[in-house]
């Protein structure tokens, strides 16, 4: 599963959902939990793969490297910042030295999960979101002292995390991966063996797979397509068509045109 840049994010965030595509592997600077209801996932975390079945959770603390590919498991996904009132020294300096509870998730903690989705999916209510906040405070009460939590000094250091960040800055301008590496002080042939490795991706496809996912989110506004291309670093609009279609099967146009019907 190729290794996506890394997300920004704001507010909170729980959704219930029946059924997921891939989430290619990313990092950011929130906390999410998954808990699974239905069905099975497999997900990573920092290249470690957690198989999980229902009634189990899996926490991603800030900074981890996560994915899952595509699964028909019911389930619910909270996302929220770090500095969670209560909680922020604990996500911020801790680590769980396995983040996968098995079978932790009772009848009450079930309830507890389904209205924090309910709450963030009803916008029309006042303080919605301050509702979501109150149950993931209440899940969390009751989830994190069933870790084992470990002090983290520095989540910044890996190569992976140097990767992720530069070319997250720097994907929409010509890169390569001799330019990285002589940024970031490795040989190129370090680099190489380690998308390999562990990214699962060679480095061309690392970076277009950054720009097709850039790509994506403004094809769901009005900028003209041809600026899409130049923005995202694809340098024309030849190049553009045959990579996004190569990485979704349509075209930058029918992906637009799909996008609007379904809004």
């Amino acid at each position: 599963m190729p290794i996506d840049y890394e997300t920004k994010w704001t507010g909170i965030h729980a959704w219930h959902r029946r059924t997921f595509g891939p989430m290619q592997q990313h990092l950011h600077d929130y906390a999410e939990i998954i808990y699974v209801r239905s069905g099975e996932i497999v997900y990573s975390i920092n290249f470690t793969e957690h198989h999980l079945q229902a009634g189990d959770v899996i926490f991603t603390f800030p900074e981890q490297i996560h994915g899952h590919p595509a699964s028909d498991a019911e389930n619910i996904c909270l996302l929220f910042p770090k500095n969670l009132p209560i909680y922020d020294a604990v996500l911020s300096n801790m680590s769980p030295s396995d983040p996968v509870l098995h079978g932790a998730v009772d009848t009450e903690l079930d309830a507890l999960f389904c209205q924090a989705a309910t709450a963030n999916r009803n916008k029309d209510v006042p303080y919605s979101k301050g509702i979501a906040q109150g149950y993931i405070a209440l899940i969390l009460g009751r989830l994190l002292p069933l870790l084992d939590l470990q002090p983290v000094e520095n989540r910044a250091n890996s190569i992976e995390r140097q990767l992720i960040e530069y070319c997250s800055t720097h994907y929409k301008e010509p890169i390569s991966l001799t330019s990285v590496a002589e940024v970031l002080g490795y040989s190129a042939t370090h680099l190489s063996h380690l998308f390999s490795r562990k990214f699962k991706i060679g480095f061309s496809k690392f970076i277009s797979t950054m720009r097709v996912e850039e790509a994506k989110k403004m094809l769901r506004g009005s900028t003209p397509i041809t600026q899409i291309a130049l923005d995202c670093g694809f340098g024309s609009m030849r190049n553009f068509n045959r990579v996004f279609k190569e990485a979704t099967g349509k075209t930058p146009s029918q992906y637009r045109m799909e996008r609007a019907m379904h809004s």
